[in-house]
Formats: structure tokens, sequence, C-alpha cells
């Protein structure tokens, strides 16, 4: 049982390096919003999550050749009540296999490989996993002793920059020698709401909870940095989309006097990612129009519809 879900792991990992290849590439079209990339990310996430995609002749993967050994078609989806057709499909790009439900691999050889690896597979994820769960565990004790300013603003002196720490009631903690009713603070404090309200620790969780999965991929853990810089740079443009130009460098130069900061696992950080690429990102800003937007939006569901689905059967 343990081998057959590494091997649909280990395909759903090789079909997401094509998305997160292309990712990198899309991500460089300045044009478009961070904020759209940010969201787009899910793709690759969804391809690293769920073995089984619909059938189209518009995927992205029916140009990658043979590359893609064989596609395995997913007849019916049984639900409650009645049987529902999908043109659904799995991906078999390792080419072991001759029968997939369960995976019957096509010499013992072979069986013996995926029974030896899928057991280092498990160790790796439970050691991914424990980790995230030790590091998130210390961020919370180290922040545990944050004095309340109001709200749900917070101090400590354990920070070097702001962060928003926790999912369901989420915190804002400043660090101690930072001043909350100065000019700078209300950059600080309109950047971590934007990341409660679109519930981005949550997102991070997720994400790093996925990766985990994949932790042999080295395309995942590219995928999770360049989405966590996403994740900053469509934060950034949430707050300076109504910024005058003055005030765009007012919130520049705090992004650049928070420079430094504790790298937390699980809590988004006012100081992180590439400080320079913000900076740039918030100076050279300008509002998108309706048509422009709507334009972006479009080129991007049909890029999505080519990359989520499988090759035509």
């Amino acid at each position: 049982m343990l081998n057959t879900v590494f091997y649909y792991v280990l395909n759903m990992s090789i079909n997401a390096c094509f998305i997160i290849l292309f990712m990198l590439l899309l991500r460089n079209i300045r044009a478009i919003p961070r904020t759209f990339v940010y969201g787009f990310w899910s793709v690759a996430f969804i391809r690293l999550l769920v073995p089984f995609a619909i059938s189209s002749p518009f995927s992205l993967f029916n140009f990658t050749g043979n590359l893609i050994k064989r596609i395995i078609s997913v007849d019916t989806i049984i639900t409650e009540f009645e049987k529902v057709p999908f043109d659904l499909s799995t991906t078999n790009a390792i080419g072991a296999a001759k029968d997939y439900f369960p995976v019957t691999y096509k010499t013992t050889q072979i069986r013996d490989i995926f029974v030896v690896s899928s057991n280092i597979w498990l160790i790796g994820v439970l050691v991914s996993l424990l980790t995230a769960v030790i590091l998130y565990a210390f961020t919370r004790a180290e922040l545990k002793k944050a004095i309340r300013i109001r709200d749900n603003i917070y101090s400590s002196p354990m920070l070097m920059s702001p962060v928003l720490v926790g999912i369901i009631k989420p915190k804002i903690i400043l660090p101690s020698t930072f001043d909350p009713d100065c000019s700078s603070a209300e950059y600080v404090i309109a950047h971590e709401n934007v990341h409660k309200k679109r519930l981005d620790n949550l997102w991070r969780m997720l994400g790093i909870t996925i990766v985990c999965l994949h932790w042999f991929n080295p395309f995942a853990w590219i995928l999770l940095k360049y989405f966590f810089a996403d994740m900053e740079l469509s934060c950034d443009e949430k707050i300076v989309k109504n910024y005058d130009t003055a005030k765009r460098k007012e919130y520049a130069n705090t992004l650049v006097n928070f420079a430094e900061d504790k790298k937390l696992l699980m809590s988004a950080a006012f100081g992180k990612t590439t400080v320079k690429v913000r900076v740039i990102n918030v100076l050279n800003y300008r509002r998108m129009t309706t048509i422009g937007a709507s334009v972006s939006i479009l080129f991007l569901l049909a890029i999505a519809a080519a990359l989520i689905t499988n090759p035509h059967l």
C-alpha cells in the first residue's frame, strides 16, 4: 500500500516540475501583477496534491512527448447516489507499473526498489513535518511573553521585524524597539492586516505541509521559496495601490529599515523576502487598468487550464 502511495506521489512530483519551471518564467513577466502570480502558485500545489486531473486536448502535457509515458483513464467517480462520468486520468511518467489500482510493477526488482524507496520517503516526510512542527512550537514559545499594546497588536524583544503570528486569532507582534505610534507603524500594521485578511499564515502552513510530502524534489523547495516571495510582493502591491509617490517612498523606506528579520517559519513577516526586489516593485508600481486586469485574468485562466489538465486520452 505504501509503495502505491509513493508511486503516485512520485508521478505528481514529476508533473509538478513542469508547472514550477513554467511559473518561474511566468513570474518574470512584470506586466502581470504579483497578486495574480501569488494566486497562480495554487496550480502547482494542486498538481503536487491531487493525482487525478481532467484530460484535455489543450493540456500543456500534450507537448511533453515521451516524458509522459502513459495516461491512465479513470472511468467514473463514484458518488453516494450514482456514477457520474468524468474524463479523468492520471499520469504514469515513471513507466514502471503495468496495473494501477493498486500499482502492480512490471518486475519484482522494480517492486523491491519501490518498497525500499517508499519507506525512505515516509521517513523523510515524518522528519520534515516534525521539523516544521518543532520550529513552529519554538516560534510560539519564543513569542509567548509578548506584551499587548492594543487590539491584536503586541510587542516582543525577541524580534527584529514585525510578524503576524497565528491562524485563528492572529497577532501582530512588533519589535520592542519599534514605536507603534510612529509614522512607519501605519505601513507595518496595514501590511500585516492584509496577511491576516488573506489568511496567508494558513496558506503558508499548507504550502509547507505539501512540500514536506515532496521533500525529495528540489523543485518543490524552489516553489516554496518563490511562493513566499510572491506572497510578500503581492501584499506590498495591495498596500501601495492607493498611495501617491511620496507615501510609496515612505513605505519602501520602512521596508529597508526592517531588512533584517528572524525568518520565522510559519509567520508572515514584514521584513521577509529580498528587500531590494520589494523596494523596486513598490517604487515602480503602476496601477493596472480594468482592461489590463481583465486581459491578465483571461490569460492566466487559459494558462491554468493548460497546466492543471492531463494530456488528451
